[in-house]
């Protein structure tokens, strides 16, 4: 075989090797493009992180709390196991996050619409667990900032360490029940203090058994499913009203006894 095939031969396969790693990669990204959402604990309140990963490897971040908020663009990449996103705020209101590099193994759940990934939530803090929920449909602004007044009255009532299913919250609007269980189970898994069932096998469950969560629902039906899913605390809540009279309920259940362990109830 002379050199000029030999030379082309190696051409092709560098140009083979080019397009399947670019089509690998480009597959890695669409699994992780779109808008998610974590909610961690920083010295004692909770910070909101909004993410948005788009497939060209560039990303938005927003970081935010009662008292502050910063946003700024960044860079990011997955190769089907190591997650990298790296962000810089000009001008941070968060004195102890200037910055965001980022760089974790990525965990999925089996539903892929939450992932779970090690980084730092203070630029000189330790590194923390971070679990993000997919946002992407959820254009609606729903009330994000009562969620963790909620978790705080209802966690402190049940037992740490209990096996917890989020059942459903009813609502009309399937986005908005969507997105509040969504931010509770959030709550709940970075605490760390409680076991919580994985979503796809509520769903499993929920669509083995033909449960409805759409108009009155009892108790006892809840407590039924907590049984399928081996959980000892089931939650589940619902929202009412419009307007100004708008209102969530969220209750927690013992599901050996069927008694309320605690209720919360806000206006939305």
């Amino acid at each position: 075989m002379g050199k000029s095939k030999v030379k082309l031969l190696i051409k092709k396969y560098i140009c083979f090797l080019y397009i399947t790693i670019f089509s690998i990669t480009t597959i890695y990204a669409n699994d992780l493009t779109g808008a998610w959402t974590a909610t961690v604990e920083q010295n004692r309140s909770f910070d909101t992180y909004k993410i948005n990963l788009t497939a060209d490897g560039r990303c938005t971040v927003k970081v935010s709390n009662d008292s502050a908020e910063q946003e700024t663009s960044g860079n990011w990449s997955w190769d089907g196991t190591l997650f990298k996103l790296t962000a810089r705020f000009r001008n941070n209101k968060l004195s102890y996050l200037p910055n965001i590099q980022w760089s974790s193994v990525v965990n999925f759940t089996a539903d892929n619409n939450s992932f779970n990934i090690l980084g730092k939530i203070a630029t000189n803090g330790s590194q923390a667990r971070i679990t993000f929920f997919r946002q992407d449909g959820f254009d609606e602004d729903f009330n994000q900032k009562v969620i963790p007044q909620i978790f705080a009255d209802l966690s402190k009532d049940i037992p740490p360490r209990s096996r917890l299913a989020i059942v459903g919250i009813d609502s009309p609007n399937p986005n908005e029940s969507a997105f509040y269980v969504n931010e509770m189970t959030l709550q709940f898994v970075n605490s760390k203090n409680f076991t919580v069932v994985d979503r796809s096998n509520i769903d499993a469950v929920l669509t083995e058994q033909n449960f409805q969560m759409s108009g009155y629902v009892d108790d006892d039906a809840f407590v039924s499913i907590g049984k399928f899913l081996g959980a000892t605390v089931i939650i589940t809540g619902n929202i009412s009203g419009t307007g100004s009279q708008k209102r969530m309920v969220i209750k927690a259940i013992d599901v050996l006894t069927s008694k309320i362990l605690s209720m919360v109830s806000t206006a939305l």
